[in-house]
């Protein structure tokens, strides 16, 4: 297992960096009056039908439609997304090919330098679109995918502190926040920043997300914890991957989706109730056929993941069991020290309990570890 493949970071963000944004070297068509298609989607927006608009917008892919309907679904796809599924943004914006402007192609040569690793050559070229992209109001929404990309891209030139500025950067709104903290706790822990990579972890395990992790976060957790002496956290850790692995193994599909933002998405959708509304626009029996889709592209997602999940955790044990039938003195290096509780209030840090029962989505992705080390107790018995 590893941290960021570059081989695999440009895929999923071009996909939605392209759809959110459109062509920014176009300008958009005049106003025009409202269709009666935008007039169904806006009216199944109000009343919160959101089964009913993904079905409404995958029936629209196959009508006849004009170029100002295009861009009017678009921007209502784009603002629904984070409840109709992030899915339909790439949807639609396969519904109109309209070429590629200046910036679409900058980005797209950055991406294609991430993928045959030229990770310093991508970071310039996503750095002067981002720097293109701030001066331009509208194009906020697609500002932290490219600030995503940044990341990456610093990450793969083994630039690491950089990354993580960059990193702290994207806000918490970004629908992919949880996958930023997987990537910080890479990017700290390849930086050697203990109290970051151990703060990242515990941002993922925030209550707005699911109460399980990658398995890499798994790992780090158990490297980490044994290089500290921290005997108790690390079997509470081990406790609780071989409790995932089980659920995992009995088929507990939850539990997976909850990792992923996506996911966990579409697994609201496909539980929600059914709205009886804007039948006249689309019928129940349309309904429930979408959340039957939904339900069944989860669980093929779910079987085809499982196997490398398992795979991973049983990685993640065995590497925890060799490393305990040997000497941590001396294939571990200990860490005797951490950042005091003192340096971390110097630099405007809150102390919080990070399993609090209240917690706010701004203290997510700014929690630093404030333990210490139990090896220099260990050697001194």
């Amino acid at each position: 297992m590893s941290g960021i493949s570059g081989k695999h970071a440009a895929a999923l963000l071009f996909l939605l960096i392209g759809a959110l944004y459109g062509n920014p070297g176009r300008a958009a068509p005049p106003p025009a009056p409202v269709s009666p298609l935008i007039q169904q989607a806006q009216k199944l927006i109000k009343s919160n039908d959101d089964i009913g608009f993904r079905c409404l917008v995958k029936k629209a892919y196959q009508r006849k439609i004009t170029r100002q309907e295009w861009y009017s679904l678009r921007a209502l796809v784009v603002t629904q997304a984070d409840r109709s599924g992030f899915d339909l943004i790439r949807l639609w914006n396969a519904r109109l090919n309209q070429g590629k402007s200046e910036l679409d192609r900058a980005l797209d040569n950055a991406d294609q330098l991430m993928l045959k690793g030229k990770f310093e050559e991508a970071f310039a070229e996503y750095q002067k679109c981002a720097i293109q992209l701030k001066k331009d109001k509208t194009a906020r929404p697609i500002f932290p995918y490219v600030l995503h990309s940044m990341g990456r891209a610093l990450y793969g030139a083994k630039r690491f502190s950089e990354a993580l500025t960059v990193y702290s950067w994207i806000p918490r709104t970004y629908p992919r926040f949880r996958q930023i903290m997987f990537e910080k706790m890479w990017t700290a822990f390849r930086l050697g920043r203990v109290e970051t990579a151990l703060g990242a972890i515990a941002s993922q395990r925030s209550a707005y997300f699911s109460p399980f992790l990658s398995p890499e976060a798994y790992l780090i957790q158990t490297y980490i914890y044994r290089r500290l002496c921290r005997q108790k956290d690390l079997e509470q850790v081990l406790g609780e991957l071989r409790n995932y692995e089980q659920l995992l193994t009995a088929g507990a599909l939850k539990s997976w989706a909850g990792s992923d933002t996506e996911a966990t998405l579409l697994l609201r959708l496909r539980d929600e109730p059914i709205s009886p509304e804007n039948t006249e626009i689309i019928r129940l029996a349309e309904k429930k056929a979408e959340q039957k889709s939904i339900a069944d592209a989860l669980q093929r997602s779910f079987e085809k993941q499982r196997p490398k999940f398992l795979a991973d955790i049983k990685t993640v044990l065995a590497y925890a069991h060799l490393a305990g039938a040997t000497d941590t003195a001396l294939t571990l290096k200990p860490i005797k020290k951490l950042t005091s509780r003192e340096a971390l209030l110097k630099m405007n840090l809150e102390i919080w309990p990070a399993d609090s029962a209240e917690e706010w989505i701004d203290e997510i992705g700014s929690h630093e570890f404030i333990g210490e080390s139990l090896c220099q107790k260990a050697f001194d018995r």
